[in-house]
């Protein structure tokens, strides 16, 4: 292969991987942990001698001799548990706890590749989304998720901010990157291109790294998550920009030929 289809064949690999990245099975420049309904997965827990523990139970006609032992739990769905009642309390006796669910495509993943199959999240009935448990004999009022119609309409428009960032960001950019190469063949200019593969090039590893980062603890995603968003919009916004100059340079191209002529 001659160095022209070389470099036609890498730009066309980086561009189709930019322009999939948002839906390939492996987070780019994403969190590594579900975002998507129902997450995130949230309990809390109050335990049996507070009165809001009497409260509930009574309201919603709860039997504790139905309590669950955590110790016959799935492993996911104890772990959940454990962390949850291990936590401080707040200022009304709730223990709060977030359990991080790793999206599936990790290689590895710090915390739980699978949700907890036992418990509702999201909206649901009373029944549903409050647990009765029992943890080393001192039961607790699990709640996973909230009352149907309990407000948690969201706004359709509402997506976590590595949507836009694949939106607005890598899927333009490798698009541009394909036309720029399109073009600068045809007016044999291919410093240009040549530069854009390298740059979608980097933004594709660095998308990559970005989850692992996160898992190992390196980096927080959600403190840079605005960032990421920011610098691949203005390398978009650069690459549209060498896009339309090469444009201009076949246009005038096209004007000397056909005068010429």
């Amino acid at each position: 292969m001659d160095t022209g289809r070389l470099r036609i064949a890498v730009a066309a690999v980086v561009s189709l991987l930019l322009v999939l990245s948002g839906v390939l099975p492996i987070p780019i420049a994403a969190s590594p942990y579900e975002t998507s309904d129902p997450a995130p997965y949230t309990h809390q827990a109050v335990p049996a001698e507070s009165d809001r523990f009497d409260q509930l139970v009574e309201l919603y006609e709860f039997d504790t001799d139905d309590a669950v032992d955590s110790d016959s739990l799935p492993p996911t769905d104890r772990l959940a548990v454990e962390r949850t009642v291990a936590t401080e309390p707040d200022s009304d006796g709730w223990h709060r706890y977030e359990l991080p669910v790793c999206k599936s495509g990790l290689l590895f993943c710090d915390s739980v590749s699978d949700p907890p199959e036992t418990f509702q999240y999201g909206e649901g009935s009373p029944d549903r989304i409050f647990t009765i448990v029992a943890v080393d004999g001192q039961q607790y009022l699990l709640q996973t998720g909230i009352q149907t119609g309990g407000g948690t309409a969201q706004d359709p428009l509402s997506q976590p901010i590595e949507t836009y960032t694949w939106l607005l960001g890598l899927l333009p950019f490798g698009f541009f990157l394909g036309v720029s190469h399109v073009i600068g063949h045809r007016i044999n200019r291919q410093r240009v291109p040549d530069l854009l593969t390298l740059g979608g090039g980097g933004l594709f590893a660095v998308g990559v790294a970005i989850p692992y980062l996160t898992v190992t603890g390196v980096i927080e995603y959600d403190s840079i998550a605005t960032s990421l968003f920011v610098g691949t919009l203005a390398a978009t916004l650069l690459a549209a920009t060498a896009v339309v100059w090469l444009t201009v340079q076949y246009a005038q191209t096209t004007v000397s030929a056909s005068r010429r002529s």
